[in-house]
């Protein structure tokens, strides 16, 4: 595997487009289902866990130095643990990749295109991905610029935009049932945060290593800020009866939208989507390619072919119906937080064996 050299900055853009896409979008649905009102107080809640996490990938991403996460391993613990972290790695991002494949799937079909089947729409969004794939992670990490710097200067004005109708006095009373809906919701957000473990997983290098941490925390705090706005304007515009009956509360909020001679914001709705979930899928799909290049002892360009089919019949054929998807978002993503043990549980078994070579050099 090539190492290829992308900035911070160029990686913080792909983070900060692919994790709102769970955090301000798909979790929205769920995390108001949950903890209703207080949503805003789930993301809050797992900032401590966040900073923690990401403190702990500093500390592993120095000690793999310019290797990756599985070599790394199987250079300090073993072919056997870096095959078993392998399997768990490609598990998650396999089964991440579908849901949002699916999730945007149906997002276009049932907001923009309703005649057009869905195999087509994921279809044309696969190509697109495949095409990247072929690429490197360097054109991926160009794009997510582009795309991070548009939102950033767009999302502030959607929001100003919609300030007139919204009524936060809906959000109100706080902690009206306790802080167990809060607490149960926050495991949304802590498993969100796993997905940075990608970081480790991708082969490459960058200037300001010892930096990491900050960039992390950019991204914690940049996400807790974008979700908790999020599920705050959707319950200040629609109300929480309301909000609880929408599939998707954000693209409801920005069709409220009303900017001179548009009157509505679907577009801006499909523009997020489209490139968050680029984003996200390509760079997901990238990392399963590199973890079977790992297993196969191969490139990843001869498994892109074959990884995006699976991933494109996996979104097409294991979600019969947009309520599974759903169920899917709520029952199985929050025990994404298991990620957040393996930074911790790599470090305990690098310093064992750290400590049994010097012992037996």
């Amino acid at each position: 595997m090539d190492v290829c050299t992308i900035s911070r900055f160029q990686w913080v853009s792909i983070q900060a487009l692919s994790l709102p896409i769970m955090g301000h979008v798909f979790l929205i649905e769920p995390l108001i289902h949950t903890a209703g009102r207080d949503g805003w107080i789930s993301a809050l809640i797992s900032i401590p866990s966040g900073i923690v996490f990401v403190l702990l990938l500093s500390i592993l991403r120095r000690k793999l130095q310019s290797t990756s996460l599985l070599t790394g391993t199987e250079e300090k613990a073993g072919r056997a643990t870096a095959v078993i972290l392998c399997v768990i790695l490609l598990a998650y991002f396999l089964f991440a990749s579908a849901t949002t494949m699916r999730g945007l799937e149906e997002f276009v079909k049932i907001t923009f295109l309703p005649e057009t089947p869905l195999w087509a729409i994921g279809t044309s969004f696969m190509l697109l991905i495949w095409f990247s794939l072929q690429r490197n992670i360097e054109s991926i990490a160009r794009i997510a610029v582009i795309f991070f710097l548009m939102t950033m200067i767009t999302g502030p004005l959607v929001g100003l935009t919609l300030m007139q109708e919204k009524d936060y006095a809906r959000i109100l009373p706080i902690l009206d049932h306790g802080w167990g809906p809060a607490l149960e919701g926050s495991l949304y957000y802590v498993a969100l945060w796993g997905e940075l473990i990608l970081v480790l997983l991708l082969q490459t290098k960058w200037v300001g290593v010892r930096h990491d941490f900050n960039g992390f925390s950019f991204l914690i705090l940049f996400n807790v800020f974008l979700g908790a706005s999020m599920l705050m304007s959707a319950i200040a515009v629609f109300g929480l009866p309301l909000s609880e009956k929408l599939d998707w509360p954000v693209q409801n909020t920005v069709r409220q939208i009303k900017m001179g001679f548009i009157s509505r914001g679907d577009i801006y709705g499909l523009y997020t989507m489209t490139a968050g979930c680029f984003i996200r899928v390509a760079v997901f799909l990238y990392a399963i390619c590199e973890c079977l290049a790992f297993l196969l002892s191969t490139t990843y360009k001869k498994l892109s072919v074959p990884v995006c089919l699976v991933t494109l019949f996996m979104s097409l054929l294991v979600f019969s119906n947009h309520q599974q998807l759903l169920q899917a978002n709520h029952s199985y993503y929050k025990y994404g937080y298991v990620l957040l043990l393996l930074p911790i549980f790599l470090l305990i078994l690098f310093r064992i064996k750290g400590g049994k070579t010097l012992e037996n050099p």
